[in-house]
């Protein structure tokens, strides 16, 4: 099987860099990086994030415990859009507080 996150690694990259331009705490949060090694990407150029895109790995990984998961994937398969947007919205507050 062949995995190859190149270019979804880029685009990941350059989004998180552009967030860490207006502010590096909410990028660190997105990254897992302390603050300071956020504000440094927000400073390399595309050129080299195109390099460090190239692990051929996810940089992007999931999120949230089993629990989360079990939740939000029993609401899908329940086709429940109230749960899924509870669920989501959880999610979204606990990854930016």
């Amino acid at each position: 099987m062949k995995i190859d996150f190149a270019s979804f690694n880029l685009q990941y990259l350059i989004h998180v860099r552009d967030i860490a331009r207006e502010d590096p705490d909410i990028a660190a949060r997105l990254l897992g990086l302390p603050p300071e090694l956020a504000g440094h990407l927000a400073q390399v150029h595309t050129d080299s994030l195109a390099k460090i895109a190239q692990v051929k790995l996810p940089l992007l990984v999931a999120r949230g415990d089993a629990m989360w998961w079990r939740r939000l994937f029993r609401a899908l398969m329940e086709e429940n859009p109230e749960e899924v947007d509870a669920v989501l919205q959880a999610a979204s507050l606990a990854m930016l507080s």
